[in-house]
């Protein structure tokens, strides 16, 4: 899977999983449990989840843990590690790591506090529909060339933990992302957010800063 879709997918995988760590109450809006998904999410000493992402035809399955403005992915395609400041993102494909410090539009990607406190200005969200089971949530690009147009946010009903989330690209392609489990956990040290090169001897390592 190509860098460029697997940031589509950071982007919005972060912040709804975000939505899902949230609880509803009566009359309570989308946007609503989106502004209470970044207290939730701050308060959480970790967050982690499991999840297959189709697009193109292909599937890639992954493991993502966020820790405050941290975060660590694991795939067999890429893995990628960000402590706050600088970003590590290793490619199967080129067979390489990159590190870089992402500028504030990237952080718009890989920041699950930047996203959401940039949510309204990006996004429309609107309830829909769903079984009695389901709990979904439509959001729209406010801006008609964001590359991102529309996505589908399925939760469960009982967890409110996400189950599906279905993106609609401006290039029409879709990218759809099932999530296999999502739980708390406890406090993890900086290095789990720190490229570690004794696990990748001799990997190429370019520094892009």
């Amino acid at each position: 899977m190509k860098l460029k879709f697997f940031r589509y997918f950071l982007f919005v995988f972060i912040m709804l999983l975000t939505c899902g760590v949230t609880e509803l109450s009566a009359g309570e809006t989308a946007g609503s449990i989106l502004d209470k998904a970044a207290t939730k999410i701050r308060s959480a000493k970790s967050i982690s989840a499991s999840y297959t992402i189709t697009a193109d035809g292909h599937k890639q399955s992954g493991e993502i843990v966020v820790a405050g403005n941290c975060f660590a992915i694991s795939s067999p395609q890429i893995s990628s590690w960000y402590d706050g400041k600088t970003q590590w993102t290793y490619s199967t494909q080129t067979g390489e790591v990159n590190i870089t410090d992402p500028t504030t539009e990237e952080l718009q990607q890989v920041n699950p506090f930047a996203i959401i406190n940039s949510f309204r200005k990006l996004y429309k969200a609107v309830d829909l529909k769903a079984p009695a089971t389901e709990k979904k949530i439509r959001l729209t690009a406010s801006n008609p060339k964001n590359d991102i147009k529309s996505v589908v946010l399925t939760l469960d009903a009982k967890t409110l933990y996400p189950s599906h989330i279905e993106l609609a690209l401006t290039n029409r392609r879709t990218v759809s992302i099932d999530v296999t489990s999502v739980k708390s956990g406890e406090q993890l040290p900086q290095s789990e957010f720190r490229f570690n090169p004794k696990l990748y001897p001799g990997v190429p390592i370019v520094d892009l800063r």
